[in-house]
């Protein structure tokens, strides 16, 4: 009798077990990609990575899908908190900087370049996700790193940038 009772319950675990899997990988995210799509957000980092190599503030302007887009660094809560002693409103993200981000391309005299490295890019149709670690690099030294995420909207036949969000930690000593 406990033979039976031990091999229904190995079958109920095995079951149970068996449907969890199943479960859990129907539930994975489906991206309706492409590799020519992939590619071409590819290309987009690329090119603003050379846009900055080249100090070309108006050619990085191009890549965005207009000038209000979301680009900033997140504040950390120390920062938030200092911003709100004379702004209690302040939810820590200021205007856009790709302004002041495409003025410093044109008027630095500095050497300027951006590394990315752990990309990872996803797509699903229209939408394209791209997330990476970067070094922003002045006179050959990092100034700063952290994680950079980027959404991408396909309009038109070309990818434009929706948003550029990112952290930004001085360089380890």
């Amino acid at each position: 009798m406990n033979k039976k009772k031990t091999c229904v319950v190995f079958i109920t675990l095995l079951a149970c077990a068996l449907a969890a899997q199943a479960l859990a990988q129907s539930s994975e995210i489906k991206y309706n990609s492409n590799a020519d799509d992939l590619a071409k957000i590819g290309n987009v980092l690329e090119e603003f990575r050379q846009d900055i190599i080249h100090k070309d503030g108006y050619a990085l302007t191009n890549l965005v899908l207009n000038p209000n887009v979301l680009f900033h660094s997140l504040d950390d809560q120390g920062q938030v908190d200092a911003t709100r002693k004379s702004n209690s409103q302040f939810n820590g993200i200021e205007p856009s900087a790709l302004d002041g981000f495409a003025r410093l391309l044109a008027t630095s005299k500095d050497k300027l370049d951006e590394t990315f490295r752990n990309i990872e890019i996803r797509q699903d149709g229209p939408l394209g996700l791209a997330t990476f670690n970067y070094d922003f690099i002045i006179n050959d030294k990092v100034h700063h790193s952290g994680v950079e995420h980027w959404i991408l909207y396909k309009i038109d036949g070309q990818w434009k940038i929706l948003s550029v969000v990112w952290t930004r930690r001085p360089p380890a000593q």
